[in-house]
């Protein structure tokens, strides 16, 4: 499946070697990559569809099914891309709200279009463009999970994004996030993740003890970190506010 990144990779090649250069520019933009986020959402949809449910649900703990059942949840997936998680989350759990955001337009016209097509106009789900690292004000104390798949190692600043008081803070009844971490860093990961001033240009090679660090310098108490065995290349950590 990895094999389906190169032409995507090898299209921005020229402009990848510019970054190494002493002189070059500080990373790319995600518009560099014009077409990436149509090759990982069929890589992820393989991958994850079949033990989304099954498995990395029961993987969060805390009755996190029973509660999605139960309903009155309010969830968040950041780096949604054509947004396969958040559509099956919500088909699967029609009482709770899924929202998903992404920083390509393209992506989240393509997550709409893609509703509309297969029927699936669930009231419980949506798709906003919008960056991870500024999220609304107004979204403070709102979610109750936040899922990021293979992407926050993409952003410039993912303390912003994790640590970010706009998704939630302790006085939700249950704050989580859980993100799945990739491979494919160098041609396109640490690239975006590295096009600013003030980017940590960490990339998908960060490491969990970086990552455990970045994660309680956020503000979580409890952090778990899980191997997945059904994403072969993937780590999941599971951390809670209290």
């Amino acid at each position: 499946m990895l094999s389906s990144f190169l032409p995507v990779f090898m299209r921005g090649y020229d402009k990848i070697t510019e970054v190494f250069g002493k002189e070059g520019p500080l990373g790319l933009k995600y518009s560099d990559f014009s077409d990436f986020y149509v090759t990982m959402a069929s890589f992820s949809e393989a991958l994850h569809k079949k033990h989304l449910i099954s498995d990395f649900i029961p993987a969060l703990g805390s009755d996190m099914k029973e509660r999605l059942e139960n309903g009155g949840m309010m969830c968040l997936d950041v780096g949604c891309g054509k947004g396969f998680h958040a559509a099956l989350l919500a088909e699967t759990f029609p009482k709770s709200n899924f929202t998903g955001i992404d920083v390509t337009l393209e992506a989240v016209h393509l997550a709409n279009q893609q509703r509309k097509d297969n029927g699936q106009t669930f009231d419980n789900l949506a798709f906003i463009q919008m960056d991870a690292g500024k999220m609304d004000a107004d979204w403070e104390n709102k979610y109750d999970v936040v899922t990021i798949f293979d992407a926050c190692h993409d952003q410039m600043r993912p303390d912003l994004v994790n640590g970010s008081s706009n998704v939630y803070k302790d006085k939700k009844e249950m704050g989580l996030v859980a993100t799945q971490m990739y491979g494919c860093s160098m041609f396109h990961c640490l690239p975006v993740s590295s096009n600013s001033e003030d980017a940590l240009g960490l990339g998908a090679m960060w490491g969990k003890e970086r990552a455990v660090k970045l994660l309680k310098e956020a503000g979580f108490k409890d952090i778990t970190v899980l191997p997945t065995p059904q994403f072969v290349i993937n780590i999941l950590y599971v951390c809670k506010k209290d």
